[in-house]
């Protein structure tokens, strides 16, 4: 039995959620950043061209109203042989499309009339044709009479791939710098999830005066750590109040129950009648009971105010041998053999609550195991682990009653009529929950299998 907060472990996870949350959100905010720059410049750069290549149209309409075709053209060709218009294509074509003019020299499927197209066309420069992307505009002068302007689509071409370039690059540096920093960041603001854990951890060891550090900056941290360090004042008061009532009232019972006792036996020794005996024997017995609680009781108080404080190294093979020693005649009598499969199993603890522990488990087993059975008991280590069982051939404990089992006072209707307290198992599961260790119940096909698994330093 026990709960999650046992597993050692440093998370990492919400640092890297963090940090990955802030990646993506500087990479969307870049993308989002470079598209727009990049649509906002190609606008500007397709209204520019559309004003200069409808500024050539109408120029050179007015050419043609003014001189006709044949000076048009050669207007067209003069202005291409002086070099003054580098970059800008011409093409004037007739019936037919047949050029009559210009450095284009097929008419492209893709010219529109009233709006700017991007196409390609053969054009000629310097005694070479070469097939270049043109972005222009087709107009219609007159009957098989069709005029083209346009202007070589480089630097819109240069303009896209420079936005690829500069995009895939600013990803890559904002991402990189992104995760470095947001991990550093996330990190930094989880550090006081960090001190939570660890606070919280030292308190469920038994230091019940830990609280959490408030830095005086009157933030939401502050609040919450004040919240927390109430929570934890009140805890530490209601645990302290507890183990003042019960080792008060396990102390005050036991002296006068004591001394009743020791008078019933007085009386019983003085020779009474049978009847009489027998009820002061019933009566001694039940005051055995009454003084094992409360011992039970005493012992429970004196595990739960342990702490790490308290621990030293011991070796739990050794604690355990000594527990087998003690119990081997209690074996005995019941015709029960004890088998101890002892490995070394050093860890940090107090050796007088695992001694009582080890007795309270081994106890249990000799108590109810038919005579005749084999209770084996082994301590072993495996990595940063420490393991202690105890396997008996008894009747075992239902999976559905084993919460009910380590509690304090609890007892199944099947051990009502077998002497205890009720506290065996609850004082096991104190004295591992001391030593930040785990206690699990299962079958031993017949029988229990307790088992105990501790950390090698219980801190």
């Amino acid at each position: 039995m026990g709960g999650s907060w046992r597993t050692r472990r440093q998370p990492q996870a919400a640092a890297f959620r963090g940090a990955l949350w802030i990646t993506v959100i500087a990479v969307a905010t870049t993308v989002a950043a470079l598209s727009l720059q990049h649509l906002q410049t190609a606008k500007l750069l397709d209204l520019e061209l559309k004003h200069l290549v409808e500024g050539e149209l109408e120029a050179l309409t007015a050419k043609y109203q003014d001189n006709g075709p044949v000076r048009l053209a050669t207007y067209i060709d003069q202005q291409l042989t002086s070099g003054s218009r580098r970059g800008v294509v011409y093409m004037l074509a007739g019936a037919n499309d047949q050029r009559l003019a210009g450095n284009g020299l097929t008419w492209p499927k893709g010219a529109s009339e009233g709006v700017v197209s991007t196409f390609s066309i053969p054009v000629k420069t310097d005694n070479a044709v070469r097939i270049e992307r043109v972005a222009g505009e087709a107009r219609t002068l007159g009957p098989n009479l069709r005029l083209l302007v346009g202007h070589l689509a480089d630097s819109r071409i240069a303009l896209g791939r420079k936005y690829w370039i500069s995009l895939i690059l600013s990803v890559a540096i904002t991402a990189g710098l992104s995760l470095t920093l947001g991990w550093f960041v996330s990190r930094r603001g989880l550090s006081f999830i960090t001190q939570v854990a660890k606070t919280a951890d030292r308190f469920l060891s038994g230091r019940l005066d830990e609280r959490l550090r408030v830095s005086g900056r009157n933030d939401e941290f502050d609040r919450l750590s004040e919240v927390v360090n109430a929570c934890f004042e009140e805890i530490e008061c209601m645990v302290g109040s507890l183990r003042a009532a019960t080792d008060g009232l396990a102390h005050d019972l036991k002296t006068p129950l004591t001394r009743i006792k020791a008078r019933i036996e007085l009386a019983a020794l003085t020779g009474q009648s049978s009847a009489e005996s027998e009820v002061l024997a019933q009566t001694a017995a039940d005051l055995d009971s009454i003084l094992e609680l409360m011992n039970g009781l005493l012992a429970l108080a004196r595990a739960d105010a342990a702490s790490a404080e308290n621990f030293e190294p011991i070796d739990l093979a050794v604690v355990v041998q000594d527990a087998l020693d003690l119990y081997a005649p209690l074996a005995e009598d019941r015709n029960s053999r004890l088998v101890g499969e002892l490995r070394p199993a050093p860890m940090q603890g107090v050796r007088a609550l695992l001694l009582h522990m080890t007795a309270n488990l081994i106890d249990n087993a000799i108590k109810y195991s038919p005579p005749g059975s084999t209770i084996v008991v082994s301590t072993s280590s495996q990595g940063g682990s420490i393991h202690l069982s105890v396997s008996d051939n008894g009747p075992g404990i239902p999976s559905a009653h084993r919460g009910l089992a380590v509690r304090r006072f609890g007892r199944l209707d099947e051990s009502r009529s077998t002497l205890g307290s009720g506290l065996g198992l609850a004082l096991v599961q104190t004295v591992a929950r001391v030593h930040r260790g785990q206690l699990t119940l299962s079958d031993n096909h017949p029988g229990l299998v307790a088992k105990l698994s501790f950390n090698r330093r219980a801190n």
